[in-house]
C-alpha cells in the first residue's frame, strides 16, 4: 500500500509535510477497522478532517457514508479531486479545520459524526475545538497519537492530566478503542497511534451551568502546575473573582485552595466552578439592589 502512496505522490510532485503533521495510514486493514468501529451505517453522513490522500475516505464510501472530507493541503486537494471526481458520496471542503466554522454543516446536516485521522501537530488543538463546539457534535472517532490520546483519560496526580482531560471528563464519555503501529503510516512516525471514541451526552456526566466560567477556571488553574490553586488563581482568574469570593466559593465547595490544579478531580473543579458562579450571582445582585 505504501509503493502506492509513493507513487501517487511522486506523480503530482507531493511530499507529506512534517510541520502539517501529514502521516497517512495506508495499512488496508486498520482503516477497514477505524470504520467498523465507527459503526457506519448506509447514507449516513460523516465529517473528515484532514483526509489526505484519501484512503480513509475510500473506505467510508465502501461502507455506504456520505463524506464531507475537509483538507487544507491544496496538493492533497487536488489528489482528491481526482479521486472522487463525479462521486455524489464524497464533498470536498478546501479548509482549515482549526477555522472551519462546523456551523454551517450543522444547519444542513444535523449533528454531525467527525471519523478522522488527525493530524498530530494539530491533534490537541482539533480536540479542545471540538470540545468547544460539543454541541455540534454527535460523536467523535479520531486517531490520535497515543500519548495524546492518554491524556484525555487520565488521572488526577499524574503528569498527563491536564486541561484536556479535566474538560472532557465533565463534558464527555471518552473511551480508547485500539493502538495502530507506526509501519502502518506513511511516513512512519516515530509515535504509536490510537483511536478514540469521544461522545457528548446530552446530559453531560458533570452538571455545569456556566460553560465559560468552567473552562476559563480550568485554563487559569493549570496555568501554574507546581503553584497552588490560590496562588494561581489570583495570578490568572476573571477579574471579577476577587481572592475574597474566590475564598468563600471554595470553602462551600469544601475544595483546599492550598491544593495543585493536577489533584483536583474533574467533579471537584465542576463544583468549583458552580459555587463561583454562585457567589458571583450573589455579588451582581448586591450592586443591583440598593441598600
Amino acid at each position: 500500500m505504501s509503493s502506492n502512496i509513493i507513487r501517487i505522490l511522486r506523480q503530482d510532485g507531493l511530499t507529506p509535510k512534517k510541520w502539517l503533521g501529514q502521516n497517512l495510514l495506508t495499512d488496508s486493514r486498520y482503516l477497514k477497522q477505524i470504520v467498523q468501529a465507527a459503526e457506519i451505517s448506509s447514507g449516513e453522513q460523516v465529517v473528515e478532517v484532514g483526509s489526505g490522500l484519501g484512503g480513509l475516505t475510500e473506505e467510508l464510501v465502501i461502507q455506504g457514508a456520505k463524506v464531507w472530507a475537509l483538507e487544507i493541503d491544496s496538493g492533497f486537494y487536488r489528489v482528491l479531486e481526482k479521486k472522487f471526481a463525479g462521486l455524489d458520496q464524497v464533498h470536498l471542503i478546501h479548509a482549515d479545520a482549526l477555522k472551519y466554522d462546523f456551523r454551517a454543516l450543522v444547519e444542513k446536516l444535523g449533528k454531525l459524526k467527525v471519523v478522522a485521522n488527525l493530524p498530530y501537530n494539530i491533534s490537541s488543538r482539533l480536540v479542545f475545538r471540538f470540545y468547544e463546539n460539543r454541541t455540534f457534535f454527535s460523536s467523535l472517532h479520531i486517531l490520535l497519537q497515543k500519548e495524546v490520546a492518554e491524556r484525555l483519560v487520565a488521572s488526577p496526580s499524574t503528569k498527563e492530566y491536564g486541561v484536556l482531560t479535566v474538560l472532557l471528563g465533565a463534558t464527555a464519555i471518552v473511551e480508547l478503542l485500539f493502538d495502530i503501529p507506526s509501519s502502518a503510516f506513511f511516513p512512519v512516525p516515530a509515535v504509536v497511534s490510537t483511536l478514540v471514541h469521544i461522545r457528548f451526552p446530552e446530559s453531560a456526566p458533570i452538571a455545569i451551568s456556566d460553560s465559560d466560567l468552567f473552562t476559563a477556571l480550568v485554563k487559569a488553574s493549570f496555568r501554574g502546575r507546581r503553584k497552588t490553586l490560590r496562588n494561581t488563581l489570583n495570578l490568572f482568574s476573571l477579574p471579577e473573582i476577587s481572592p475574597r469570593l474566590l475564598e468563600i466559593a471554595a470553602e462551600t465547595a469544601k475544595i483546599d485552595l492550598s491544593r495543585r490544579a493536577e489533584t483536583l478531580s474533574p467533579n471537584e473543579f465542576g463544583c468549583l466552578a458552580e459555587q463561583i458562579a454562585t457567589e458571583l450571582e450573589v455579588q451582581r445582585q448586591s450592586v443591583l439592589i440598593p441598600e
